[in-house]
């Protein structure tokens, strides 16, 4: 494979070994024309491996179970699969999906359920996303887990649960976000123009805390202030929180551009 040091260079030891496990997984899907796949990525991990595999011309398919969810697996296609869709691999994805019922009124909460998959020896990697709804949860696990975790995974806090695995129809949509819309217009695509209008900071503050290195793009680190923004990016600013560029609108009558932004409570 390529020679990727330039890239590597750029990144701290645990971003590097991340780097280099896509790599040894790009290269067995390879040599053994079978899929290779990680474990459970966080979201900035996520946003790592996706720029990496586009700068190597590395095909991946990042997979939670649900399409909006965080926390993925980096599925590598073998090259047999070159030219097949995305949805069609996912079949070879290791995602599996349980579905956990609570016996009694308990309302459990997410910490409830990720205590109790920590209890029972289960690496947070493992795991993907956890989506709580009423007396139920959807826990998106690697797929080599789920006869032990129906067998052993009987109780949260103090209710006692009972685990089904379903298929990924049966997820029911998820609650929207908490948060507030906002309508803004700024003076270019530019991220310091956003972060002052999004979260009502001068120009000036708003470039300053970008250079300090306290605001992320897509969970990766930008300390630029003229970087490039556009819709669907999300953004977040150390002690301020969550931002989604949800629309570009066009221009005003005085030749602003008119966006609507996602705050996330």
């Amino acid at each position: 494979m390529a020679n990727y040091d330039a890239f590597l260079a750029a990144l701290d030891g645990d971003e590097r070994i991340l780097i280099r496990q896509v790599l040894d997984k790009a290269a067995l899907a390879e040599k053994a024309s079978r899929f290779a796949a990680t474990k459970f990525l966080t979201p900035a991990e996520v946003a790592l491996v996706r720029r990496f595999c586009a700068h190597a011309n590395i095909r991946v398919i990042f997979d939670g179970g649900s399409s909006d969810a965080e926390r993925c697996v980096a599925l590598f296609p073998p090259a047999y699969c070159e030219g097949i869709e995305d949805p069609y691999l996912l079949e070879e994805s290791p995602v599996a999906i349980l579905r956990a019922s609570v016996r009694g009124d308990t309302a459990l909460t997410h910490r409830d359920y990720l205590g109790a998959l920590m209890a029972a020896g289960i690496r947070r990697e493992a795991v993907g996303d956890i989506e709580v709804h009423a007396h139920e949860a959807y826990l998106f696990c690697l797929a080599e887990l789920v006869p032990y975790l129906v067998q052993n995974l009987t109780q949260a806090g103090r209710a006692p649960l009972s685990l089904t695995e379903i298929a990924r129809e049966e997820v029911p949509p998820r609650e929207a976000p908490d948060g507030e819309e906002l309508q803004v217009t700024v003076a270019s695509l530019r991220l310091d123009a956003l972060v002052a209008a999004g979260y009502r900071l001068s120009r000036e503050d708003a470039r300053e805390v970008i250079e300090q290195g306290l605001c992320t793009v897509d969970h990766l680190p930008v300390t630029k202030a003229d970087s490039a923004v556009e819709a669907g990016m999300l953004v977040s600013v150390r002690g301020k929180g969550r931002m989604k560029l949800a629309e570009v609108r066009g221009e005003t009558r005085k030749g602003r551009l008119a966006l609507t932004l996602f705050r996330y409570r």
